[in-house]
């Protein structure tokens, strides 16, 4: 899918962190350019980069043949899409349409819902978790983004529009490959902070 840096929160994002995010600005090809360019430039080598700034595409399963020398009539293939605000579902589907013309190709929604909004920074929910955060890391830079994965959390959107998806957690890029994997797990330092992270946000919240 077309990439774009939405204004908010990426464009703040990379204003905000810039070198934080390993964006190589020292190479010469890169040196001219702005924090915005070298991420688009960037983003098929850096995954993280890349689900910022588009519709992600991930093949989850694949069926053929149910035997190594029997050719199929029919090959499925089960595709997943993690939505970029501002692309909808109609898009993606036209999207996988323009993709498959000239094949044989039946196209089915399993499952689908539009991209999540974007919660406010002028809450002061949002101020507390900040607040929070600097107190469990004091080095931590505070900065909004968008969650690269989908959660449950949309639910809560017939109730309130200010959803802050976070957990408190330090975790380096092994443990990140560990999620939804097998041995899935959070050190006992990251659940502690964790704990303590909730409880404090609840009590201030009270305040």
């Amino acid at each position: 899918m077309p990439a774009r840096i939405i204004p908010s929160p990426i464009a703040s994002l990379i204003k905000n962190v810039g070198m934080e995010l390993g964006l190589p600005l020292n190479e010469p090809v890169f040196e001219n350019m702005t924090l915005e360019e070298t991420l688009m430039e960037k983003a098929n080598t850096i995954p993280i980069a890349n689900a910022l700034i588009r519709t992600t595409t991930a093949i989850t399963m694949a069926k053929g043949s149910e035997a190594m020398n029997v050719i199929s009539p029919i090959a499925e293939i089960t595709v997943n899409f993690r939505l970029l605000q501002g692309d909808s579902v109609e898009e993606v589907i036209h999207h996988v349409q323009e993709i498959c013309t000239g094949y044989q190709v039946d196209i089915e929604t399993i499952r689908a819902r539009e991209a999540s909004g974007l919660s406010p920074e002028t809450t002061r929910g949002y101020e507390i978790i900040g607040e929070t955060i600097h107190k469990l890391y004091p080095e931590a830079l505070f900065c909004s983004y968008i969650t690269i994965g989908g959660t449950d959390s949309y639910k809560y959107q017939i109730v309130s529009k200010n959803i802050y998806r976070f957990m408190p957690v330090y975790i380096n890029q092994f443990e990140q490959r560990m999620i939804h994997n097998t041995n899935e797990y959070i050190s006992l330092e990251n659940y502690g902070k964790m704990i303590a992270y909730f409880k404090d946000v609840m009590q201030y919240y009270q305040q």
